[in-house]
């Protein structure tokens, strides 16, 4: 039973291009060398094209250039969970291709987007030719790992509270080239069902939590915009 149709309609209900904040833009020296390495192969993708399906078995794997790919789950009984929503930088379907065994995820480029296409059956030419693009690599993984260890150690300890301000605090340091230093917000356009499966929370208990937060003063809502209000920015009256 292939499972192509059912990511078909859960697209067609999903992201739309211009709409969704990424949630995820690794920085740093080694995400800018890799952005600019010449290794693997440069391809593009239209909104709506997959880049991986869940289930498939294949060793190709991608550092995003430009664009936005939202990367999620599908249970059985279709419901989706996201992972992320991956921005320049990032690196994506590494485990699997790695790993050689099917993939957990789906990947679903969100508007178009240039990306780095690697193989793993190359890895040691692309290491050959360019020693410093694993060291690269290995920067992006590691970065990879902290945020899924970040996000257990929420899950674990944190309130709904703590776990939806961690995560739009996380939003505004990875968003930080995007925003103007002084203002006074950073807007986050992601449904409540987006933020509850990355914080590991009912789609309810964020929408009743971000109430609270917005009646403590902590963000401001305004249709499916988020505006997470920066430290020392004067409450509105």
């Amino acid at each position: 039973m292939t499972m192509q149709p059912t990511f078909e309609n859960a697209a067609s209900q999903a992201h739309r291009p211009g709409t969704t904040s990424e949630t995820w833009i690794p920085r740093g020296e080694y995400v800018d060398y890799i952005l600019q390495a010449d290794i693997g192969e440069r391809v593009r993708h239209e909104a709506g094209q997959y880049l991986f399906t869940q289930g498939v078995i294949d060793r190709r794997f991608y550092i995003l250039l430009s664009g936005k790919v939202h990367v999620f789950n599908l249970s059985d009984d279709g419901h989706e969970s996201t992972f992320n929503i991956m921005g320049p930088g990032s690196i994506i379907g590494e485990a699997a291709a790695l790993t050689a065994l099917p993939r957990y995820s789906a990947a679903r480029v969100i508007e178009p987007s240039e990306l780095l296409q690697l193989n793993v059956a190359h890895m040691e030419e692309y290491i050959a030719q360019n020693p410093r693009f694993a060291m690269s690599l290995f920067y992006l993984l590691s970065l990879k790992q902290r945020l899924a260890v970040d996000r257990l150690h929420r899950a674990v300890y944190e309130t709904p509270d703590r776990r939806i301000l961690s995560f739009l605090e996380q939003m505004a340091e990875t968003h930080a080239d995007e925003v103007d230093a002084c203002a006074s917000h950073i807007s986050v356009h992601l449904t409540h069902e987006q933020i509850g499966n990355m914080a590991n929370l009912s789609r309810v208990t964020v929408t009743r939590t971000l109430q609270k937060l917005k009646r403590a003063g902590r963000i401001d809502l305004a249709g499916r915009t988020i505006k997470l209000r920066r430290s020392g920015a004067a409450a509105p009256h």
